[in-house]
């Protein structure tokens, strides 16, 4: 059998391992923030296993920056800080929803499908993010 496997042409391959239809992983802050983050750590297993995967993830929209107008980017902060203070690194998402795509924010927790990058993203040599989302849909 893994010899057949091996025979597929690459692209059919990649095309067998993700499925088009197939459910996205949920998960949870619980989860992205399940350990004190310090600069430069070696990320936990249980976070870099979800790099690069469609997960569903349920937060708080909150912008960028201020304003009023409907967003193509937002942050979603974990449910777990209540709506206050200020998040640690490992409590919160970038979102970019679709080119030519966008939303108000809403109120209350969200559900948000996409693909979820993890690693440090530095600017000006700071870590500014370690979580990313290809947001899909937001419910």
């Amino acid at each position: 059998m893994l010899a057949a496997v091996r025979a597929l042409p690459s692209t059919l391959l990649i095309g067998l391992l993700a499925l088009p239809g197939t459910d996205p992983e949920k998960t949870s802050f619980s989860v992205l923030a399940s350990f004190d983050y310090t600069e430069g750590m070696t990320l936990p297993k249980e976070v870099t296993n979800l790099d690069e995967k469609v997960v569903v993830i349920s937060g708080f929209m909150r912008r960028e920056v201020p304003g009023s107008n409907p967003v193509n980017t937002f942050l979603l902060v974990s449910d777990g800080c209540g709506c206050s203070g200020m998040p640690k690194l490992n409590e919160l998402a970038f979102c970019t929803l679709p080119d030519d795509v966008t939303m108000d924010i809403k109120p209350g927790i969200v559900n948000v499908t996409g693909k979820l990058y993890v690693g440090e993203e530095k600017e000006d040599g700071v870590v500014v993010m370690l979580y990313q989302i290809d947001a899909d849909d937001v419910k």
